[in-house]
């Protein structure tokens, strides 16, 4: 039974090797934030690769395991940090990272790149997320120049946003193949939140807005909520 997978940047990604990389059976391919109940690897798998997968979460780890001993797929998935890989000099073919980075700060972004460049083979293609200021709401405190820190399901959470004139600059050790802007608008998905809800999402330590302000913006709610990145394909050398 073939595995349905529709994230369209792993499709986007996987086109595109096969039009560049025709050779690409065998080729080993690295998932960044690989965990969860349907792991991207799976279509790599599917297609010929051979696959590994890094997660730092245990829980996301496990699902992705019990989704590979019901596919009969090995995934050679392991807990690492992204920012300092176990893995070799020159190792992989190919790396995929999709919205993984954003939980780092910037200076953790920056280390998972160049942890990414040393383990990837000359020529190797990558593809990155990289999130943009332009998402709505920044939420939590700003700790630092785009990097906010807030506190959900009994933990402190770290997002990431970069200025457009930062990204670019990201990956000035590669080669930049293909730059796309995708920016997603979630109306349906709040246009049934309640004002109670909307209120209970706000906490007092927020930087960006008052407990005013968010009130304020309730009844625009809808077309307000906004996923912006942008996604690179790079290669190195």
């Amino acid at each position: 039974m073939a595995i349905q997978i529709t994230q369209p940047s792993l499709c986007k990604f996987l086109a595109y090797i096969q039009r560049t990389r025709p050779d690409y059976a065998g080729c080993r391919i690295l998932e960044c934030g690989a965990g969860g109940e349907v792991p991207p690897l799976a279509m790599f798998h599917e297609q010929g690769f051979e696959i590994y997968g890094i997660d730092i979460d245990d829980d996301q780890i496990e699902r992705a395991q019990k989704y590979a001993r019901e596919h009969g797929l090995d995934l050679h998935m392991i807990k690492a940090d992204m920012r300092e890989t176990p893995f070799e000099d020159d190792f992989f073919d190919f790396v995929y990272e999709f919205q993984a980075m954003c939980h780092l700060t910037k200076p953790g972004i920056r280390q998972t790149i160049a942890e990414m460049h040393r383990i990837m083979k000359t020529a190797g293609l990558c593809f990155l997320t990289v999130m943009t200021r332009n998402n709505w709401p920044l939420d939590g405190k700003e700790i630092a120049r785009g990097e906010f820190q807030s506190h959900y399901e009994g933990k402190d959470h770290i997002h990431s946003y970069f200025d457009d004139d930062e990204t670019d600059g990201l990956f000035d050790r590669f080669t930049i193949l293909r730059k796309e802007r995708r920016s997603i608008l979630y109306a349906n998905e709040w246009a049934e939140m309640s004002e109670p809800e909307w209120m209970a999402w706000y906490c007092d330590d927020w930087t960006g807005f008052t407990r005013e302000e968010w009130l304020g913006w309730y009844p625009h709610r809808k077309e307000k909520r906004r996923l912006e990145f942008i996604e690179y394909i790079v290669k190195k050398g």
